[in-house]
């Protein structure tokens, strides 16, 4: 269910972004021109914030390549 007022709070931003931008002023083709922006715009954000998780996991993971843990070092010891 709070996807769902996630979904239906975005849509309240929008409608509400665009009244106020446009002074409370309803037209249907620049609503529509106003959404195709918006959204492509939060499309490439998400994309790079995608990225950016993304190549931070990669460095983490990189960082802690070759760290053993406690039971792998005893075990390494214990196999010389």
């Amino acid at each position: 269910m709070k996807p769902f007022y996630y979904l239906v709070l975005l849509i309240v931003l929008f409608v509400t972004g665009y009244l106020v931008l446009n002074d409370f002023n309803f037209d249907n083709i620049s609503f529509s021109n106003y959404l195709i922006n918006t959204l492509f715009i939060l499309l490439l954000s998400c994309v790079a914030i995608a990225i950016g998780a993304y190549l931070v996991a990669i460095r983490r993971k990189h960082l802690t390549k070759d760290v053993m843990t406690i039971r792998q070092y005893y075990q390494y010891k214990s196999a010389r």
